[in-house]
């Protein structure tokens, strides 16, 4: 009896004594390692499932890059169904270079160096034969953002990547050199408004007389980071100067804050009334509100702009569909007349009201944006591949005279083709950073769960021809640079631990956050923040 007593104790002892080295070890283990150490229970088995997810999502960017690598490194992208090459934006590495910041992230520093080195060779005045000019708009947010992206995390949280000083050195001289041919096409007269394509040879620019209000509107960003990384003003004083008047609101506005979709270059004015939150001008207004999160003292007049825009927004834009007085949807707009169809490039301002609202400490904008966020999913939901189709339409009103008119009848599913854009999981990312509800983390699982069924190729994802067939239809030979640099990212963040410094963090007024996406969701650091 006295012999199975000491053994017990023994046993006790050396229980104690092991729980005791293990907590001691956890506490020693990265803050990271030790959140999932110390969960019990069903707390250990999320961080476990959340973990996993993050790892599918990364195998996902990684079965993609090396599709693209094999077939099509250094051209603008992939046919993932025929593995053929393309060149539709000028020849110069567009999916190279939009992927770079997400393989930043993932810390895949195999692809970072091998991108890197591409841009390091990369002769900006040599265009593919077929290409002689370059996109102002699109090299803008997908080239030299990206560059400035992975200047900015290489150079900041990442340093412990350990990237070759010489690359480092050479990314920074040839987001200067971009900087510097892109800023001929402000050259345009008394407004300095940029035309859309421009020869970088020659630094001349086409004939054009107008500009998307996009094209004009969506450069604050990335001019500014670029003038306090140089130390050289030039740049940003060609945006302020090219977007003064869209900001202004005297501007042609028949609803305050909200603008036709073109600019007349030679004089600043807003062509026309008909916008929307979608093509033409959709990051805009995504620009107004974060060009004050980049540097509060400098632009309180972009986020004046934004305000006035938001709340026209939710005075007499939004609307529902009959039956539905939860939802939120944005039709394009005439004047002061409303189309109800909304495009799937629309669905980002969900997320654009909810970081506004967080950084104004503003209710009412931060439910609106999770009002748009809940929509997005309730109709992704309704499809049978649980993708969401281009184009949304409905009836606000009921539809039929008839007294029982069925609700699901006022919504339409429009065009019903996937084009793999990001900016439904960009509107959840948002809302998972502001409540935390895991409905968000689910709903962005889904999607990736979807994309994997349905577009997933030998060699990467492809876009869709009907997300309301049961097998999605068929596969379009489509895959865009945004699949890496904003769809892949945004679910990979949803599912990332909250405290890294480029995460949107849930400021409510404060302006905590350090970083800030620009619209191809390469992240930048904020001015007067430290990393």
């Amino acid at each position: 009896m006295i012999s199975s007593t000491r053994r017990f104790r023994k046993l006790l002892v050396a229980t104690c004594l092991c729980f005791a080295l293990f907590t001691l070890l956890s506490l020693w283990q990265p803050a990271s390692r030790r959140r999932l150490a110390l969960f019990t229970g069903s707390g250990f088995r999320r961080s476990a499932e959340v973990r996993n997810r993050r790892l599918a999502v990364e195998a996902g960017f990684q079965h993609a890059w090396n599709g693209y690598s094999q077939h099509c490194f250094g051209r603008d992208s992939l046919h993932p169904v025929t593995n053929a090459c393309d060149d539709d934006f000028s020849g110069l590495g567009a999916t190279a270079i939009d992927a770079l910041s997400t393989a930043i992230l993932m810390e895949k520093r195999d692809i970072v160096v091998q991108i890197l080195e591409f841009i390091a060779g990369i002769e900006w005045t040599r265009l593919n034969r077929q290409h002689q000019r370059i996109q102002v708009f699109e090299i803008i947010i997908r080239h030299l953002g990206g560059m400035i992206s992975g200047f900015d995390l290489l150079t900041g949280p990442f340093a412990h990547l350990n990237i070759d000083e010489s690359l480092l050195n050479k990314l920074f001289t040839q987001m200067v050199a971009l900087g510097d041919i892109l800023a001929c096409a402000f050259d345009t007269g008394s407004r300095g408004v940029p035309r859309s394509w421009l020869d970088p040879a020659t630094c001349k620019t086409d004939d054009g007389h107008s500009n998307s209000v996009a094209g004009v509107g969506t450069i604050i960003l990335e001019f500014a980071r670029l003038s306090d990384l140089t130390d050289d003003d030039k740049y940003v004083t060609l945006a302020r100067r090219a977007e003064q008047y869209l900001i202004d609101v005297h501007a042609n506005q028949t609803i305050p804050g909200l603008l036709g979709s073109y600019v007349d270059i030679d004089t600043g004015a807003v062509i026309g009334t008909d916008g929307s939150w979608g093509a033409f001008a959709d990051s805009y207004y995504e620009y107004l509100l974060k060009a004050y999160v980049y540097d509060r003292d400098a632009y309180p007049d972009y986020l004046e702009a934004w305000q006035i825009s938001a709340d026209s927004t939710i005075q007499h834009i939004a609307s529902r569909p009959y039956g539905f007085p939860e939802w939120n949807l944005l039709p394009s707009w005439s004047g002061t007349n409303l189309h109800n169809r909304m495009e799937s490039l629309s669905w980002f301002a969900g997320g654009n009201f909810i970081l506004g609202g967080m950084v104004t400490n503003n209710k009412t904008l931060l439910n609106f944006g999770l009002s748009v966020a809940d929509t997005a999913g309730a109709i992704y939901n309704m499809t049978a591949t649980g993708l969401g189709p281009e184009f949304v339409e409905w009836e606000p009103e009921c539809y039929s005279a008839e007294a029982d008119c069925d609700p699901i009848k006022s919504i339409r599913l429009a065009d019903t083709s996937y084009k793999s854009r990001p900016e439904v999981v960009e509107t959840w990312y948002y809302a998972y950073r502001a409540t935390r509800d895991p409905k968000y983390r689910e709903w962005s699982w889904a999607a990736f769960e979807a994309m994997n069924k349905y577009c997933k190729t030998e060699s990467g994802f492809s876009a869709l021809s009907d997300v309301n067939a049961i097998d999605g239809g068929s596969k379009v030979d489509l895959q865009e640079s945004f699949v890496f640099a904003e769809v892949l990212k945004y679910v990979y963040l949803i599912f990332a631990e909250d405290d890294l410094p480029f995460q949107v963090q849930d400021s409510r007024g404060s302006l905590k956050n350090t970083w800030v996406f620009n619209t191809e969701a390469h992240p930048f650091q904020t001015k007067g923040w430290p990393v």
